[in-house]
């Protein structure tokens, strides 16, 4: 693959007779895409080429074919189309797929930093319409995650959800391409039964989706780590936080999609659509399904953000837009009109008579309260999100034996009012409290003892009275006996 600052070899040549590549707009592990335009129909698609690296391994060519063939299962609106898929005279794999405007979601998560809890359950149940046919089609996406859901853009309309990136997807009839054992997805994201590298099933899908709601509700998702394995194994071992400060019907919702065992999820993509559509009706009775939000419907909350971009093509193959200038901002407020002076003492007169009678307080502002500048607060560095990268084949872990209870284990709070996170060390213990060895009592028991007993062997200032008193008198009586 050739580096940003060299020219693209496949840039301006034409791909498989029928496809004029325009640009290259992104880059991920497997391949590239590129802008192209469909030369019989004057159209613009996106095309994925499989990379040279990977080409020659006969796994990735079958991935690669898998992809193509899951796509072209699928049509529903809410899930990215496919043209064509081929391979040229030079041997190049590629897919071509409808070209997108809008922005990924992860993009807008970034850039309002929390989505409304409508909004939220409007883009949940499109995602869900378009894995409830996959799942139908015996396809298992395994890589639900922001980076794979796109926000069209719609004149008038609201987000209209495409479903992105079938690369790792599981399909009923191919089931000998991946080894038992084998873990395929992003850490952050992953069902307990993925991390474990078992037989899946779509309830994998539907804990997937849980996670990219909690993420959108809250600003994050709810496991996040320095290292995957960990985050592996928070989903594995640890309960989400509550969602504390949202409708008590979505937080059901997420939270149940949310659980460990598959059994306790939604049963299907369907059911999660149809709960999903339940609680808008019930929660905003206005918003029809036909209805939609506006695609922005607040200022961002992100301080330093950049504006978004149209980088349909990239995501619509799973994989990152090419880095480019960012986009010129709107120029700084500057200061406010200098209005007129403020008015000045009245002149001295004769001093009154009297004292003055008591008058309404001066009309005009305290020195120290200024009004706050036009301009918009200045941008502050905000924390770095992590990046989620897809997993490819990697091995699942040796689980240890689950912890015996009372041992610690470490929980986090999210309140959605204050957008905070805290941590917290839970320790469970017996129903009948702690108990002590008869040592450990009298240990306790002598290191919580009153001070006043260490104190009650020493002297006390009447013992020295009495001696005193004792030894004059016998002064006197030998005095008085031998004089």
């Amino acid at each position: 693959m050739s580096t940003p600052g060299q020219q693209d070899p496949l840039v301006g040549k034409v791909l498989a007779d029928r496809f004029e590549i325009l640009s290259r707009i992104g880059e991920g592990g497997t391949g590239v895409v590129y802008k192209a335009k469909q030369i019989t129909v004057d159209r613009t698609v996106a095309i994925k080429v499989l990379g040279a690296h990977v080409s020659s391994d006969p796994t990735w060519v079958k991935r690669f074919h898998n992809e193509a063939r899951a796509a072209a299962r699928l049509d529903h609106p809410n899930t990215v189309r496919l043209i064509d898929f081929g391979e040229t005279k030079e041997g190049l794999l590629f897919i071509a797929m409808e070209f997108l405007h809008g922005r990924a979601l992860s993009d807008e998560i970034v850039r309002l930093g929390k989505l409304p809890p409508q909004r939220v359950l409007r883009i949940l149940s499109q995602v869900c319409q378009s894995l409830q046919e996959a799942h139908g089609q015996g396809i298992i996406h395994r890589d639900i995650k922001p980076d794979n859901i796109f926000l069209v853009e719609m004149k008038g309309g609201g987000d209209f959800v495409k479903v992105l990136d079938f690369s790792v997807a599981k399909m009923e009839d191919n089931a000998q391409q991946t080894r038992a054992g084998t873990v395929f997805g992003t850490p952050a994201y992953m069902s307990p039964e993925q991390a474990r590298g078992v037989k899946l099933s779509p309830h994998s899908d539907i804990y997937a989706c849980g996670i990219v709601a909690y993420e959108m509700l809250t600003g994050k998702p709810p496991f996040e780590a320095a290292l995957p394995m960990e985050v592996v194994m928070m989903h594995l071992r640890q309960k989400p936080a509550p969602l504390v400060g949202f409708p008590e019907p979505v937080a059901r919702l997420v939270m149940k999609a949310l659980e460990k065992t598959p059994d306790r999820r939604q049963q299907s993509a369907d059911e999660m659509h149809r709960e999903c559509m339940q609680v808008l009706e019930q929660l905003y009775p206005g918003q029809t399904p036909s209805t939609g939000l506006p695609a922005v419907d607040s200022p961002p909350r992100v301080s330093g953000a950049q504006p978004v971009q149209n980088v349909g093509a990239a995501s619509a193959a799973g994989l990152p837009p090419a880095a480019g200038p960012p986009p010129a901002g709107p120029p700084p407020a500057g200061p406010p009109p200098a209005g007129p002076p403020p008015a000045g003492p009245p002149p001295a007169g004769p001093p009154p008579a009297g004292p003055p009678p008591a008058g309404p307080p001066p009309a005009g502002p305290p020195p120290m309260a200024a009004p706050p500048p036009a301009g918009p607060p200045p941008a502050t560095a905000g924390p770095a999100t992590p990046e989620q990268k897809t997993v490819y084949g990697q091995a699942a872990p040796n689980l240890p034996a689950s912890p015996a209870a009372g041992v610690a284990s470490r929980t986090q709070a999210i309140d959605a009012s204050g957008g905070g996170i805290s941590s917290t060390v839970f320790m469970p213990g017996s129903a009948g409290g702690m108990s002590l060895s008869p040592a450990a009592l009298a240990a306790r028991q002598q290191a919580m003892a009153p001070k006043r007993n260490g104190q009650a062997a020493k002297p006390k200032p009447l013992f020295w009275v009495g001696w005193t008193l004792l030894g004059i008198s016998l002064g006197l009586l030998l005095h008085v006996l031998f004089t």
